[in-house]
């Protein structure tokens, strides 16, 4: 009997494919028990994800191992979920309940019985690192970049601002030479990155739409970026006793006018990123940032690297892109002058 027939066996009884859920997102959780029962079609199907658009939600199937994300659930079954393998296909109609998700046409059960929830932080309320601590981890986020990143995407543009905006005190990393794209792009992500310094509502929404979109994949590689920075500016917003409302409708501008220049994979990550919404390596990584213990400070730059490992392994370039947002957005906020602009509250536009 080969392989993927034994699997076929384990998988189904009497016709039908039974997998299990482990977690939920405590959100999609929610709103699955004020609705009742959400449809939907799947929109795309990978090896490890499926993504189902459910009215206006977009919700990810994960198989087992894979790290918790906004709007996600994690399945297992007798052996590795695989959704190409499990002849799922786009245009395929979803159903959830509280007890179950399922695909009449594939006869594919979910139970949802006893799987855990998931939620995804939007701030960090405590921290005991200080100032110069946090500046240590971000040193330690530019040389764990320059040393183990994927730079080939957003890597030529950061070095451009380690040029262009000495102020910010960012690690050039080594040589990466522009393409024709990058050349294109660089004078509208410096002028970005200067509304975004002078937290310039007014003009920010339209500096991001000129930048969101640029590179491949699901989630090109500035809307990574772009990620990253509003996931830090909520983060550090928080320990820097910041104006929260104020970040989140800054954030908010950001994609206010891009969002239709980009795919849906991305524009969701965009939309969650904006209010907090991250994966699990992601939180990991802030959390990391955030927190030092000055008895163990050779144990605290390690859980540093770690954490940044997990990220830049998402995806070709995804999580060092989405690693450099977060690096830029420190140095930014790090930088008191700056930071007045929150503190005063004198934001442009208030």
């Amino acid at each position: 009997m080969n392989k993927n027939r034994n699997l076929t066996i384990r998988l189904k009884y009497k016709g039908m494919i039974l997998l299990k859920g482990l977690f939920i997102c405590k959100n999609l959780h929610n709103i699955i028990l004020e609705k009742g029962t959400l449809c939907g079609q799947v929109h795309s199907v990978f090896k490890n994800a499926c993504n189902i658009e459910c009215e206006d939600l977009f919700i990810t199937l994960l198989s087992k191992g894979k790290k918790m994300s906004p709007m996600s659930v994690i399945v297992e079954g007798l052996e590795q979920v695989d959704f190409n393998d499990l002849n799922i296909t786009q245009g395929l109609r979803f159903e959830f309940n509280k007890n179950e998700i399922y695909c009449r046409e594939k006869n594919l059960f979910i139970a949802m019985n006893n799987t855990k929830k998931w939620s995804s932080p939007s701030e960090t309320n405590i921290s005991n690192c200080s100032e110069q601590q946090l500046l240590e981890n971000i040193n330690i986020i530019g040389q764990g970049l320059k040393t183990l990143g994927k730079l080939q995407g957003m890597g030529p543009l950061v070095n451009m601002l380690a040029v262009k905006l000495p102020e910010l005190e960012l690690l050039p990393f080594h040589k990466c030479a522009f393409d024709k794209n990058f050349e294109f792009i660089q004078d509208k992500f410096l002028n970005f990155i200067r509304a975004v310094i002078k937290a310039d509502v007014d003009d920010i929404g339209y500096r991001a739409q000129n930048v969101i979109g640029f590179g491949c994949g699901l989630t090109p590689a500035m809307d990574d970026f772009i990620s990253g920075l509003m996931i830090t500016y909520i983060y550090l917003g928080s320990y820097c006793k910041l104006n929260r409302e104020q970040i989140y409708e800054f954030n908010s501008k950001i994609i206010s006018s891009g969002l239709y220049k980009t795919t849906r994979v991305s524009s969701e990550m965009l939309k969650h990123s904006s209010v907090g919404g991250s994966n699990e390596a992601v939180q990991n990584l802030m959390a990391a940032i955030l927190n030092f213990n000055d008895d163990k400070a050779d144990e605290n730059h390690r859980s540093v690297i770690e954490a940044l490992i997990e990220v830049i392994g998402y995806g070709e370039t995804s999580g060092t892109d989405t690693a450099l947002g977060i690096y830029v957005g420190l140095r930014i906020l790090i930088n008191l002058k700056n930071r007045r602009v929150w503190l005063n509250e004198s934001v442009c536009g208030y």
